[in-house]
């Protein structure tokens, strides 16, 4: 037999291992196997409206101009409060290593996600109270603020599974962005500001 096995010879042989011989440590490295080569290289959020394969797809989906239009406000931020919330949906604080190395909680970590606080500096569109608390999901749709941190934020209401329901929160694949790499997206907001 060679030295040097490929992902596919060996998922084969453990296969028939296990179909000989079922074991549960050997289901288990099966599953994994199989996970191994259906699991996709990097797992980034869906962005509605761009895969060209969907009925939804639109080019413009992501524009300032659409996302302004779909946001319940649109507002210039300041992030004041962030809070982790275990699976449960109370409050977890924060405690380290995450999955992979991460500064915070990744994917498979036990933390439902974060609520971020933030202070309104100006509103675009909209007229939100002087503070609205945005949930980020534990998910590849998360997103992090750094407390004290400025941003543009496109700011929806959305579903989110129990305990959290409805929710305020941005889209990661939208415009959102912290204010010194937002320069171009201010200048659009303050066009479509005023000509509402």
């Amino acid at each position: 037999m060679r030295a040097a096995r490929s992902l596919v010879d060996t998922i084969v042989l453990t296969f028939i291992h296990c179909a000989m011989k079922p074991r549960t440590a050997d289901l288990v490295l099966f599953s994994f196997l199989l996970a191994a080569i259906w699991a996709p290289a990097d797992a980034d959020a869906y962005c509605a409206g761009s895969d060209p394969s969907q009925p939804d797809y639109d080019p413009h989906y992501y524009s300032v101009s659409h996302e302004f239009q779909r946001a319940k406000y649109v507002v210039r931020a300041r992030v004041t409060r962030e809070t982790w919330l275990g699976e449960d949906g109370t409050t977890k604080p924060l405690t380290p290593p995450f999955q992979n190395g991460a500064p915070r909680p990744w994917g498979f970590d036990p933390y439902l996600g974060a609520y971020y606080v933030v202070k309104i500096l100006h509103a675009f569109k909209g007229d939100p109270s002087a503070e609205l608390r945005l949930f980020s999901e534990n998910s590849t749709a998360r997103f992090w603020f750094a407390l004290g941190s400025d941003h543009i934020l496109f700011i929806t209401e959305e579903s989110f599974d129990p305990p959290i329901d409805e929710a305020l929160t941005i889209d990661t694949c939208g415009n959102s962005a912290a204010i010194q790499k937002a320069h171009a997206t201010l200048r659009a907001i303050e066009r479509l500001s005023t000509a509402r």
